[in-house]
């Protein structure tokens, strides 16, 4: 179950399509790994929580969680962002 939306209002060619669908599989897939830690916490088998990726410009990416159903612990919010900041921050330059 995927648990992350990928919104956009920024016009892209089809190589910056696959590349930010690539890191939005990504960071799916480490939220998913996250819940599910967080789930068997809380032995649950399950958490619905919701995230929302919005590109607003070509390197600015928000995100927003929906855990309005089931709270997460600040140390799993804390590591989706981290997750997020790996996944969406602009490359270093160097």
């Amino acid at each position: 179950m995927s648990h992350v939306k990928f919104y956009s209002a920024v016009g892209q060619t089809s190589r910056e399509e696959k590349i930010t669908a690539a890191k939005v599989e990504r960071f799916s897939d480490a939220v998913t790994e996250i819940l599910r830690k967080e789930a068997a916490a809380k032995l649950k088998k399950l958490m619905y929580v919701f995230i929302r990726v919005d590109q607003k410009k070509p390197t600015l990416f928000t995100y927003e969680i929906d855990d309005s159903r089931d709270k997460i612990s600040d140390a799993a919010g804390k590591l989706i962002r981290t997750a997020f900041e790996e996944t969406f921050a602009k490359p270093a330059v160097g």
